[in-house]
This record gives C-alpha cells, structure tokens and sequence, in this order.
C-alpha cells in the first residue's frame, strides 16, 4: 500500500510539472502572439492612413477627369471606376481586420481564466487569424502601389488631354 501511494504522488507530481511546462510554453507563445499582434496593429494603421491618402487622391483624379469637356478615351472613367472598386474592398478589407484586432484584445483580457485546452485552443485560434490578416495586409500593400499607378496613368492623360485642349483653343 505504501509504495501504491508512493507511486501516485511520484505520477502527480510527473503530471503537475508536465502542466507547468505546458503553461510555460503557452504563455510564451502568448507572448508571442501579442508581439505579433502589436505589428499587425502597427502596420494596420499606416496602411488605414495610406487609405485614406488614396481615396483623398482618387477623389482628386475623378474630379479632374469629370471636369475634361472633351474625353476622348472613355477607358478612362472605367480604369477610375475599377480603382475605385479596389479602394472599397479595401475599405471592408481593413473594417474587418479593426474588428478582428479588437477581438484580439479582449480575448487577451480574458485570457488568464481559461483551462489549458482553452488557452490552447485560443491561441490556434489567434495564430491563424493572425496569418491571414498579414496576408491580407501584403496583399492591400501591392494593391497600393498598383493603384496609385492608375491614378498616375490617369493623370497623363489628363495632363495630355488639357495641353491638347489648350493647343485647340489657339
């Protein structure tokens, strides 16, 4: 009986320090993960102010093309139209990443009086979550530049098509 009892507390105690290692592991991949989320943050931001930088620009260049009397290339207006169906999804894009980063926030907030399982299961969670808005943020990041390119093609032919105007008019 007593080595029974001795082998019982030797496997609690085995089961304690393995959860001991558990929750280390789980806490520094929590650290992790907020490190992570403090970029995703970081990088949310400027690309929100690089939005905004856009569609102050877009609004610009569509104000600039409408004002033409005469367009020639009415390809124009759907290239416009095209950048602007980009910014939208961005738009929504970047709404649902402020919903997901808040989320994040008050997961984390909770995060203290969940079981292991839970931790665990919430940091999967997170990790996945977190990978896709970087992805997502790479993507609208290339879209950037592409749309700003569009706006600078459509501002040649704006250009080009005031000198021309400028040269009928003498």
């Amino acid at each position: 009986m007593r080595n029974f009892v001795m082998i019982l507390a030797l496997v609690a105690i085995g089961f304690t320090s393995c959860n001991d290692n558990a929750n280390k592991d789980l806490e520094k991949q929590q650290q992790e993960l907020t490190k992570a989320n403090d970029s995703i943050v970081s990088t949310h931001e400027e690309l929100r102010q690089k939005h905004q930088e856009l569609m102050n620009n877009h609004n610009q260049v569509s104000q600039e093309l409408r004002g033409l009397e005469q367009l020639e290339d009415s390809t124009q207006l759907e290239k416009l139209a095209e950048l602007e169906g980009q910014i939208r999804d961005h738009q929504a894009t970047l709404a649902s990443h402020e919903e997901m980063i808040r989320s994040h926030n008050e997961l984390n907030k909770e995060y203290g009086s969940l079981s292991t399982d839970e931790k665990k299961a919430q940091l999967d969670e997170m990790q996945k979550t977190h990978e896709r808005i970087m992805s997502e943020q790479d993507e609208i990041k290339s879209e950037h530049d592409g749309i700003e390119k569009g706006h600078q093609s459509i501002k040649d032919v704006i250009a080009q098509s005031s000198g021309e105007d400028s040269e009928d008019s003498m």
